[in-house]
């Protein structure tokens, strides 16, 4: 090593380039030696370090993940910069998402995807920190709860999840280098393949390698075969369809989006089978544009299965009651199950009743078509239409905004043998008449 120093010093005054001594510094990868050894640059002694930045990544010699430092001043960073940007609520209200999503590719993705083209994801808690300020940020974009289901904020939002992000940008500079040919990293990449396939040992190419076998729907990319820019791209095309895959099985394993898998349900059928592309399953939905904070807040609370209704409240309870027993409040009908569809569409109690009749009759003069799709369509296929319609979306919203009001100023229909308290706080435990056998509200 001090003769590779002695070589630089060389080359430096050969070529009239500085060498800043007292910025340099030293660090041993590996186990260390009893005695360490002196290293000199121009006359002094460099100082030996366990963490250092290098290129604008902290590298350690002594954590097992030398990236470790890195993967932690990032996520506070992008902490920082996610709680500043949240705070303009603060001062001009409630950010529309469109604004927020902007501000977090602006300011929060580049700190979560800092570096990821050189640290790659390998250790398995890596990302586990970064993920959380993604979500978290998401769910504050979105208004909703931390109960809200991880797939449904990127399906809606067009934001990928981190790990197939970081996972692409990767990629892409993978085919940058194999394309241009920088002397540098090309070089390098051939020693870390040379490392990989020859030598058995771990480095760039065979962590890349794991990487993408790591994903939730691992891709293949092959360890023994040198890249080309061909075959990197066809990587690239493989990681767009194992997001969609990844997402829209995550949506249709989910217990709690009814909605969403309907919508998924009938563009594979529009698609006959065919794999739904990623622009489809996980894009920036246009019910996030609506003009007021009250529209999309209840178009979102109603996707993504944050409502007030008694199929998702009675399902956070200790033990939750069966879905069968969760009575709807209007109507009292011991058959009817208080659920997303039944309380839009076909709940006959009065108040509910009343707005539906008068949200039909509006939404029938824009969409004059709209009685005859009520008659021959299915409950279930007819509010799928509406949310699909975006001549209809804004008065569809406020019509769900004023259903969702109804259920906060009335409690809960609680089945036998619960002990939770409605959310309104009704503890009268009088059953009157019409409500069904053993209920309570």
């Amino acid at each position: 090593m001090q003769c590779k120093l002695d070589e630089a010093e060389r080359y430096c005054s050969i070529n009239s380039l500085l060498i800043n001594a007292t910025k340099s510094l030293a660090s041993i990868h590996g186990p260390l030696p009893n005695l360490l050894p002196v290293l000199t640059l121009l006359r002094r002694p460099l100082t030996y370090v366990e963490t250092s930045k290098y290129v604008g990544i902290s590298l350690c010699s002594t954590a097992r993940d030398i990236f470790m430092p890195h993967y932690e001043e990032k996520a506070a960073t992008a902490r920082r910069a996610a709680n500043a940007s949240l705070s303009l609520e603060s001062y001009i209200g409630p950010l529309p998402p469109s604004i927020a999503l902007t501000l977090y590719r602006a300011r929060v993705e580049p700190h979560l995807t800092a570096g990821c083209e050189v640290a790659l994801d390998v250790r398995t808690d890596a990302l586990k920190t970064l993920e959380d300020i993604q979500l978290n940020f998401l769910r504050r974009a979105l208004r909703v709860s931390p109960r809200a289901q991880t797939a449904a904020l990127h399906s809606e939002t067009g934001i990928w999840p981190l790990a197939f992000r970081r996972l692409a940008l990767a990629l892409r500079y993978l085919r940058y280098v194999l394309t241009d040919k920088p002397p540098l990293p090309y070089d390098a990449l051939q020693d870390s393949w040379s490392l990989a396939v020859h030598a058995g040992a771990p480095s760039w190419w065979s962590d890349l390698h794991l990487v993408g076998l790591a994903l939730d729907e691992p891709i293949h990319i092959p360890l023994r075969r040198f890249p080309t820019a061909t075959s990197t791209t066809a990587l690239l095309a493989q990681l767009h369809d194992a997001l969609a895959r990844s997402v829209e099985r995550a949506v249709a394993l989910s217990g709690r989006l009814p909605l969403l898998q309907r919508r998924l349900a009938h563009r594979s059928l529009m698609r006959r089978g065919a794999p739904i592309p990623l622009g489809e399953v996980c894009a920036y939905r246009a019910y996030l544009d609506l003009p007021t904070q009250r529209q999309r807040e209840a178009i979102t609370l109603l996707l993504l299965s944050e409502h007030p209704l008694a199929v998702e409240r009675l399902r956070r309870q200790k033990t939750p009651p069966p879905r069968s027993e969760r009575k709807c409040r209007f109507c009292l009908q011991p058959w009817a199950v208080e659920d997303e569809t039944h309380t839009l569409l076909e709940c006959d109690g009065g108040p509910l009743r009343a707005r539906r009749d008068r949200f039909m009759e509006e939404a029938s003069a824009i969409h004059r078509a709209l009685p005859r799709l009520q008659f021959r369509l299915s409950s279930n296929a007819l509010l799928d239409y509406l949310l699909q319609s975006e001549t209809l979306l804004p008065l569809l919203a406020t019509y769900v905004a004023d259903v969702f009001s109804l259920c906060l100023s009335t409690p809960l229909l609680l089945p036998p043998d619960s002990n939770t308290r409605s959310p309104q706080g009704v503890t009268d435990r009088r059953v009157p008449p019409e409500l069904p056998a053993g209920y309570r509200q």
